[in-house]
Formats: structure tokens, sequence, C-alpha cells
């Protein structure tokens, strides 16, 4: 469980959102913190807690995080798809390049030779490297992110949390 304390419902949005439909990056930035790899069972995401006096508009927010997080899943996979077009034609390149210098090695000099081969095989170790190094990372970001779209969602009041914290501490 995850908990959130504020003093009142337009500290979840970003200020200058009059409409409400974008989480603060600020709140979003906090439950992202626990989407991490270190701590995957030190606080998990299943439950949301808002602490608050106020009333808030739970499915807005709800909606909200989920929205700022399939805008970010949407991000990573253009990403991903953009990563795998450069790969392409880094493949392409290298190749090319490689086949020349073979072929060219026939008819130049030994040092021209070199340094087609050597753009080639640079433009294929980047190549690998999208292929078996980035586009894995970012699918491994993305799934660090699924907790945010299936949560639970608590609003408790504050004067009603605090006495749970003081009858915990009075009982221990």
């Amino acid at each position: 469980m995850v908990q959130l304390k504020i003093q009142n419902e337009s500290e979840l949005y970003n200020h200058f959102d009059p409409s409400k439909t974008r989480v603060s990056e600020e709140v979003y930035r906090y439950l992202k913190s626990y989407c991490t790899e270190l701590q995957p069972e030190s606080h998990s995401l299943d439950v949301i807690r808002i602490i608050t006096d106020e009333p808030i508009d739970e499915d807005r927010f709800k909606r909200t995080v989920q929205n700022a997080v399939r805008r970010d899943l949407n991000e990573f996979d253009s990403q991903i798809a953009r990563n795998k077009k450069m790969a392409f034609w880094e493949y392409v390149m290298g190749t090319l390049l490689s086949i020349a210098g073979v072929a060219l090695s026939l008819v130049l000099d030994q040092i021209l030779l070199a340094v087609i081969s050597l753009f080639g095989t640079m433009a294929i170790q980047d190549a690998v490297t999208i292929s078996a190094k980035v586009n894995p990372d970012i699918r491994r970001l993305k799934k660090l992110l699924d907790p945010l779209l299936g949560f639970d969602l608590e609003v408790i009041n504050s004067d009603s949390a605090a006495r749970a914290e003081d009858s915990i501490k009075t009982s221990v």
C-alpha cells in the first residue's frame, strides 16, 4: 500500500490544468518511485490510500493516473518502434559497407578498405546494441508501470487516520 497525504484534491492534479485531467508531476513521480525492481515487495501498488480532510473524486483520480501511465507506455512503444527502424537501417548500412569493403579490397588500397570496414562494423554494433540492450531495457521499464494500471484507491479522512495511528502507538 502507498499513502498520499493531501490538504485538498487540487494537489493531485497539475495546477496548470483547470479540467483536472492531468495528474500532478510530483504525485506521479512519487507513485512511479514505488515501481522499481529494487523494492518490489516493500510497498506494493495494489492500493493507493489518500489521506485528506476533503472529499475527492476517486474515479477521476484513478482515471487520471491510468491515463498518465498509458501515455508513458505509448511513448515507450513509439521509442521501441523508432529504435527498431534505426537498428534495421544500421544492419543494412553495416552490411552494405562491409560488402563494399570486401569488394573494393581487390581494387583499392588497404587504408580505405579498413575505414569502410570500420564504419560497417560500427553500424552493425550499434544495431546489435539497440536490439539486445536498449529495447529490452525499455520493455522492462514498461513492465514496471503495470501496477499503476490496476490499483485500488482508498480515501481516508485525516482525522480518522490520526486516531488510528494514535491507537496503534498506544497499543504498542
